[in-house]
Formats: C-alpha cells, structure tokens, sequence
C-alpha cells in the first residue's frame, strides 16, 4: 500500500496514477450491518445482557454501560432484524415449562474454569446474600475473589489457588417471588 503522499507524488510524474484520489476515513465509520442477529444477540449474552421484546419493542436488560458503542451501534442499525428474531424465538418458546426456566436467573458455574457467571436478572439483596459485591469500577456485581469470571483461574496461581468445593452446584437458581406483597 502505498501513502497518500508518495501517491501524489508519482501522480506528478507518472500518468498512470494522475485519475487516482486519495481517500479519507470518516471521523466516525458506521458499524457494519449484522447478517447473524442471533450472533449479535450471543455477543450481549456474554456481555452480560439481554433484550427481550416487550410491547413489541425491544428492551435491554442488565448493564448496558457494559456493551461496548461498537456492539450498541451495530444493535441500534438492525432493530427491525432483532424484533424480527425475537418475536420469531418467542413464537418457539411459548411452552410454559421453557419459558418459566428462561425467566429464571441466578448463578452459574462454569465448569471448565471453575468461574461463577450471572444468568436473568437476580435481585441486587438475593447476590449480596449470596457473597457478591457491587464494584463500582466494573459497573456490575462481582463474585468472591478468586470466582468472578475476570480473577485469574486457579491452575494459573502459584500453588493452584483456591477452588470451589467439588459438591458446589453447577447453576444456583434465585428463587422466585421472594418479597413480594
């Protein structure tokens, strides 16, 4: 590739290249339009989100300061895709025992790197019972130290680390309408 000032250069003494305009990059590129709406919405899974439609619209839940402005833009350009989807998925999962499991949330324990990740939208109380702490600089709660999904694993601390008891759950669900009037 060749710089635009070399460009200009040798369109000054060589015709080939004197029809040849230097591009420019926008200040701001538009994100690229999603071909995989299911992937994209995976991509807010793992960030820690979800959206859900609701009235017909969709909704993100969880911390969406977590997402990053590529991921929100690219969220925001296929709207129709993503309502599409969801009312498609909703459709599926209209059997009520499905359903009920998906508005379930809680803790989940990732087997291969020993990690706890949260699922659905548990109660702020119900985590803090459970040991994690609102870490104002992640802007989410985290696990007890060493078993939030950023601390480092165990097989790569000096002497192994700490491990969760072979007997831990693999999935803590919260359980359902505690408090409610």
């Amino acid at each position: 590739m060749v710089s635009h000032a070399l460009l200009d250069l040798f369109s000054q003494h060589d015709g080939r290249t004197a029809g040849m305009q230097p591009k420019h990059r926008p200040a701001e590129v538009p994100p690229p339009v999603a071909h995989d709406v299911a992937g994209l919405l995976r991509e807010v899974e793992r960030l820690g989100c979800r959206i859900d439609l609701v009235d017909g619209q969709p909704v993100l839940k969880g911390n969406g300061s977590a997402i990053p402005s590529a991921v929100m833009g690219m969220l925001r350009e296929n709207r129709t895709l993503i309502i599409d989807h969801l009312a498609r998925t909703d459709m599926h999962t209209s059997d009520c025992a499905l359903h009920v499991e998906c508005e379930q949330s809680g803790i989940r324990r990732n087997p291969e790197t020993g990690k706890l990740h949260l699922f659905g939208d548990p109660s702020p109380h119900w985590l803090q019972e459970q040991g994690w702490e609102w870490n104002e600089r992640r802007r989410r709660f985290t696990a007890p130290y060493p078993f939030d999904r950023e601390d480092p694993r165990p097989r790569d601390m000096i002497g192994g680390g700490p491990c969760l008891p072979a007997d831990f759950p693999n999935i803590i669900l919260e359980p359902q309408n505690v408090g409610a009037a």
